[in-house]
């Protein structure tokens, strides 16, 4: 009687938002009732009245990290009161399939899913859940697979429960990137994660967090709601808050975000294979990679977050910019070197090799020290694109300023961009002799049992 009293207070209390279009996905935090339960209860009040036989209640593992969806399959959730039944039949087709495996042991201990249960009781009738956590380990690629295991199963009365607190901010956490003007900057964070999750958008949402580096448990979870979003979905942000504003106590704090999605699902969404880069950027194009570093580079050093989502919001999607390439971020201050790392060869699309780029320059260098706060202003950004490598047989055949250049030896290896011979004004075997002392060899080096690899590269600067 407690509990449904207290749910059902969170529910009348709540501003009722009408919507026309059917609900297909809710967002709702999974705390304690006192931290959470009035967030939650906003976003639940959108469905009273509504019918739905089958809810899949999804939630991130707090203590598998496995890959994947974790299925349980029990007759039913037992909370205060209720016995709620879960789609066994659907359970068990889901466990046969790629990305699922039946896990109770997950469930055992786990409480992001039965939180959500007595707000559930308290609106609908007649349905069944089906439980999943998404294991820690889970990456955009296995969300993906999830999310095609799902598709068959949703239909107009299917309902999406996504259970996730957000950013975990203290040292309780170990998350402490900013110690000024906390309450602002875990609003914009957490609000720039949520800008983030619409349809097939995985790995944008997965980028913003690991510049961010978020806590948000049920990161994998909303990886695999955005896979399963129909692109005429709509997204409705419902009620935000966190338990330092409830509390008044900064030190440590979780965020709390409600939402929902309306639309008609689409049992036939098309996961394209990212392609090879054809080589030709437009300025447009150019223009994003170089937005896209600079937010990164502002995310990354001052923990500031609205341009990195505002940026990844816009979501240009183009081939010039999806494309797989090879990519090197390159960052100098008053015009001397401050730090260049990248992949030679293409393993990710274009943008998020610029985003991991633009991470690897700014501190992992071994070079240089990491980049500070204080430096952000008076750093400059250079995007190379790498076009495919290429063997030749003698170095004779290395044109300075068009080819950069790949040398190995000995186990050794070393590149120079095409841009080097023309910046510094080498000849051929002053460029060859640093390469080789690059590769930590002799200077020499490169004159005999040396193999050389070209490749051009579109080069372009702020």
């Amino acid at each position: 009687k407690e509990l449904s009293k207290e749910v059902k207070d969170f529910i009348k209390k709540a501003t009722q938002i009408k919507t026309e279009e059917k609900v297909l996905a809710i967002v709702s935090p999974h705390a304690g009732y006192v931290f959470s339960g009035a967030t939650a209860g906003r976003v639940f009040k959108v469905l009273e009245g509504k019918n739905y036989k089958k809810i899949i209640l999804m939630g991130t593992s707090h203590t598998s990290g496995a890959s994947g969806a974790l299925l349980a399959d029990y007759d039913y959730f037992q909370i205060p009161g209720a016995k709620i039944p879960l789609e066994r039949n659907i359970i068990k087709e889901l466990s046969k399939k790629d990305g699922f495996q039946i896990q109770n042991g997950a469930h055992t201990r786990e409480h992001s899913l039965e939180v959500q249960l007595p707000f559930l009781k308290e609106v609908l009738k007649d349905f069944k859940i089906i439980p999943m956590v998404i294991g820690g380990s889970t990456g955009p690629e296995v969300a993906r697979r999830v999310a095609k295991g799902l598709l068959p199963f949703l239909d107009e009365e299917t309902l999406v429960v996504v259970s996730t607190d957000f950013t975990h901010y203290g040292p309780n956490y170990g998350y402490i990137p900013f110690r000024e003007d906390v309450p602002r900057k875990m609003k914009d964070l957490d609000l720039g994660a949520w800008e983030l999750i619409f349809p097939q958008s995985s790995e944008i949402f997965s980028a913003y967090l690991e510049v961010t580096e978020a806590t948000i448990c049920g990161e994998k979870a909303l990886m695999v709601l955005s896979e399963i979003l129909p692109k005429n979905s709509k997204k409705q942000f419902v009620h935000y808050t966190t338990s330092g504003e409830i509390m008044g106590d900064w030190e440590n704090a979780v965020g709390y975000l409600a939402g929902f999605f309306t639309g008609k699902w689409d049992k036939n969404i098309d996961y394209p294979e990212p392609k090879k880069h054809k080589g030709i950027l437009t300025e447009k194009e150019k223009e994003y990679l170089l937005k896209l570093s600079r937010a990164t580079l502002k995310a990354h050093t001052l923990n500031e977050f609205k341009d990195l989502s505002d940026i990844l919001k816009e979501n240009p999607m183009t081939e010039g910019i999806t494309g797989i390439a090879g990519v090197f971020v390159t960052l100098r201050e008053n015009d001397d070197l401050r730090g260049c790392i990248g992949s030679i060869e293409g393993r990710e699309p274009l943008y998020l090799g610029v985003i991991h780029n633009t991470i690897n320059a700014a501190s992992r260098d071994p070079r240089f020290s990491p980049v500070r706060a204080s430096e952000y202003n008076k750093i400059e950004i250079e995007i190379s694109v790498l076009t495919p490598l290429k063997k030749i047989s003698n170095y004779k055949d290395i044109v300075l300023g068009k080819h950069g250049v790949v040398l190995q030896k000995w186990g050794r290896s070393a590149v120079f961009l095409p841009q080097v011979a023309t910046e510094t004004g080498w000849n051929l075997d002053e460029f060859l002799s640093h390469l080789s002392l690059k590769a930590g060899l002799p200077g020499d080096a490169y004159k005999e049992g040396a193999t050389f690899e070209v490749f051009e590269a579109i080069v372009f600067d702020e």
